[in-house]
């Protein structure tokens, strides 16, 4: 696993261990990476039943991200440390 899904992981654990975290959180996350990584968007969501109605997880996101040049991958990974902690404040 690379540092952006780590990264991501670490901040999902923080959404669920009942921190002032929730579902909408996750998503915004998602939404967040779909601005900048539309097709590893795309890729995430095809995983899912109801791609219409359903958000891809975060995680998997970054994992199609992580398919991406090293560069890409370092540009996603300061836009989730950005959110983040935009996030904590």
């Amino acid at each position: 696993m690379g540092k952006l899904s780590t990264k991501v992981g670490e901040i999902m654990n923080k959404i669920y261990e009942g921190g002032p975290f929730n579902a909408e959180t996750e998503e915004q996350l998602s939404k967040t990476l779909k601005e900048n990584f539309e097709d590893c968007y795309k890729q995430a969501a095809s995983e899912l039943d109801n791609p219409e109605e359903e958000v891809p997880s975060p995680e998997v996101i970054a994992l199609y991200i992580e398919d991406l040049p090293e560069a890409e991958q370092e540009k996603a990974l300061a836009i989730v440390n950005d959110w983040f902690d935009n996030l904590e404040n």
